[in-house]
C-alpha cells in the first residue's frame, strides 16, 4: 500500500470514527483530523471538500462491512444457523462504529441533495443484499409467495437503521438481545419448512 493510499485510508476511518463518536452536526474537517491525529489541511489535498470525504467515508465503511456480510453468510444454510452469524456481524457494526456512522450520514443527508443520493446508492446496495439473502431463505418455502423480498429487505433496513437511532437516544442495547431471541422462534418455524429432514 502507498503512502499516499495510506494517508487516504487513515483520513476515511477518522471520518467514520468522527460521525459515529460526534455526530453529523460536528464532524467538521477540524474534528476528523483531531480525531485522526493530522493537519485539517490534508484532507483537501485527497478530497474535493467535507461532503466528498463524507460520501467516501459513506463508501469505505459499507465496502468493508459488505465483504465481511458476504463473507460470513455465503455458506450459512437455514434460518437458525444465520441467525448467529448476523448477530455476530450486528456487535462487529456497532464496536466498529459502521452503524453509528451510517445512522448519522442518513440523518445528515436531509439537508444535501448530494449526500442525500450517494446514501441513498449505498442503503439501495445493502438492500439489493438483504433481498438476495431473504430469497435464498425463503427458497421454495410457502413463506416465498407471502413476503415481498424488495419489501421485506427494506423493512430489514428500516429496523436496522431505526435500532441505532433509538439505541442513541437512551443507550438501551437489550433492544437487540430481545428482537434477535424473537428472531430466532421464527428461525426455527421458517427452517421447519425450508431445510430438509435428516436422511433426505
Amino acid at each position: 500500500m502507498s503512502r499516499r493510499t495510506e494517508t487516504r485510508e487513515r483520513i476515511l476511518r477518522a471520518a467514520v470514527d468522527t460521525l459515529a463518536t460526534q455526530g453529523f452536526s460536528t464532524t467538521t474537517a477540524r474534528a476528523i483530523a483531531a480525531t485522526g491525529g493530522f493537519a485539517p489541511g490534508v484532507i483537501y489535498y485527497h478530497f474535493e471538500d467535507l461532503e466528498d470525504l463524507l460520501l467516501a467515508a459513506m463508501r469505505y465503511t459499507s465496502d468493508s462491512r459488505m465483504d465481511r456480510y458476504t463473507t460470513r453468510t455465503l455458506d450459512v444454510r437455514g434460518a437458525a444457523a444465520l441467525l448467529p452469524v448476523l448477530r455476530e456481524l450486528y456487535d462487529e457494526d456497532v464496536a466498529t462504529g459502521h452503524i453509528a456512522a451510517v445512522q448519522e450520514l442518513v440523518a445528515g443527508a436531509v439537508g444535501s441533495t448530494r449526500l442525500a443520493d450517494g446514501v441513498r446508492a449505498e442503503v439501495r446496495r445493502w438492500e439489493d443484499f438483504t433481498e438476495a439473502l431473504i430469497a435464498r431463505l425463503l427458497g421454495d418455502t410457502p413463506f416465498a409467495a407471502l413476503i415481498p423480498g424488495r419489501e421485506a429487505a427494506m423493512a430489514a433496513m428500516a429496523f436496522y437503521l431505526g435500532l441505532e437511532m433509538l439505541t442513541h437516544l437512551d443507550g438501551d442495547r437489550t433492544r437487540s438481545d430481545t428482537l434477535f431471541a424473537a428472531a430466532t422462534r421464527f428461525a426455527a418455524l421458517l427452517d421447519a419448512f425450508s431445510l430438509p429432514a435428516d436422511g433426505e
